[in-house]
């Protein structure tokens, strides 16, 4: 990767790089970013793949991942166990996992609860002005300027945490009452900065076997919290295993459905004519079930887990064959589990997404959501998932093709990952090179190595919430 004397931080080039399509597929092409945007021309990689160089090290480039349902408050299963946080410990917590997400190659997170858009960039780390956000782009009163010119020096830093959108607070029905209804419910979480307003619209893993998917809420409080969040911006993302909680979502008029095991053809097709997005997290419910096999859980969730991973699939492929755009979330919540983002990808695929299906689902379905709750006239500041003339440049640059099985979720897949044009080292040496290199990129005299060279690195905790 070229960042040649006198070329700005947030520009470089790759000179051999197979990058993605807008469809999952591949064509060969050089790719230069400038001042925080792809430049590609003429616009598009060419029709027909070129043969590499002789000699030359191929990468592989995707758009930034979006994890489009991440907890990256939270750090432990059990809300017993998070509430014994101080918060000096809490914010680092936070720090490191946000670090973790974002060298994993998620350039881009929703978070789905649990985590305050404060506490992620005015806490003792400073995250704030070390990334390009939302907050960065004017959003949340730091201006770019102030966070890469001004007098910390922060412009000679890397990003420490990727783009971010909260929701603050999971509502249900308690949470609802507590605030004196839905309405006013969202209206706290909008009042803490929250982008999305989460519904948590039917019972969820820890209900006892055959609670049947009665909604939380009526169809008229979804409307309701729909109708007050589209008048700040916001969208609403509904958690709803099945059953009449979809339906009203989908007259409602909220934005995605989260999890979804129970959907069904029909509402599957009338959920994309509406433009809706399913999040399926399919590989959280798998860890729960090993979590019940180790006695970490109560045995009497098994039957009602099993039953979600035995019906999951389906959902996502009646989603798929609907048309209903489908994007990678994980409802990460603990250590362990956070930085790992990539294996979403692989239950996408043993689900039954084609790679390049799941390839789609883990940038641009994503990064299109995320849009959806972006502030009046400000969308083309976020990524749209795609590497394309004039786009955001955030990307990630991969050893191999991850089509291939098990080349996106093998620890060391990511070489380095692009935001905002900005270069962040994430790979360390690869096999028989000096320390610090990374084959095929040219890090050029204003580069360094990254100081943590296995950022996946893992800490032993609890697996968690789903």
């Amino acid at each position: 990767m070229d960042h040649g004397t006198g070329r700005a931080a947030d520009s470089g080039a790759i000179a051999q790089a197979s990058v993605m399509l807008p469809d999952g597929g591949f064509a060969d092409t050089p790719l230069r970013w400038s001042g925080g945007r792809f430049v590609l021309e003429p616009p598009g990689p060419p029709a027909r793949p070129a043969e590499p160089e002789a000699g030359s090290i191929r990468r592989w480039v995707i758009p930034g991942m979006v994890d489009a349902h991440l907890h990256a408050g939270w750090h432990a299963f059990d809300a017993v166990d998070r509430n014994r946080e101080t918060p000096e410990q809490r914010a680092a917590l936070i720090a490191e996992t946000l670090r973790r997400t974002l060298h994993a190659g998620i350039t881009s997170v929703r978070d789905a609860g649990g985590l305050r858009e404060r506490e992620a960039f005015e806490g003792p780390t400073g995250a704030a002005a070390r990334q390009p956000t939302e907050r960065s782009a004017g959003w949340g009163g730091l201006r770019e300027r102030e966070a890469f010119e001004g007098p910390t020096g922060a412009a000679a830093r890397q990003p420490t945490a990727p783009r971010l959108q909260t929701s603050v607070v999971l509502i249900d029905r308690a949470e609802a009452d507590r605030s004196g209804g839905a309405v006013a419910a969202a209206d706290r979480a909008l009042a803490e900065g929250a982008r999305w307003v989460k519904l948590m619209a039917t019972a969820g893993v820890a209900a006892p076997a055959g609670t049947p998917l009665d909604p939380v809420f009526t169809r008229a409080e979804q409307r309701a919290v729909v109708e007050r969040a589209a008048e700040t911006g916001a969208a609403v993302m509904v958690h709803a295993w099945g059953g009449g909680a979809i339906d009203d979502a989908i007259e409602a008029g909220a934005a995605s459905i989260e999890h979804g095991i129970y959907l069904t053809e029909e509402q599957a097709s009338r959920a994309a004519e509406r433009g809706m997005t399913l999040v399926p997290t399919l590989r959280i419910y798998r860890l729960v079930q090993g979590m019940i096999a180790r006695g970490e859980l109560p045995t009497a969730f098994r039957t009602r887990v099993d039953e979600a991973v035995a019906a999951h699939p389906r959902a996502v492929l009646r989603a798929r064959d609907a048309g209903l755009a489908i994007a990678l979330g994980t409802d990460y919540g603990t250590r362990d589990q956070h930085g790992t983002n990539r294996s979403e990808f692989d239950e996408l695929v043993r689900a039954g997404l084609s790679p390049s299906e799941a390839l789609v689902a883990a940038t641009r379905a994503g990064a299109e959501l995320l849009r959806r709750a972006a502030p009046a006239g400000r969308r083309a500041e976020l990524p749209s998932g795609a590497i394309a003339h004039g786009e955001v440049a955030d990307a990630v640059v991969l050893r191999r093709d991850p089509r291939e099985p098990g080349a996106l979720s093998a620890p060391d897949a990511v070489v380095a990952v692009v935001l905002g044009g900005r270069v962040i080292d994430v790979a360390g040496s690869a096999p028989g090179s000096p320390p610090g290199s990374r084959p095929g990129l040219d890090p050029g005299p204003d580069r360094h190595p990254d100081p943590d060279p296995n950022p996946l690195d893992h800490h032993p905790a609890r697996e968690d919430h789903p």
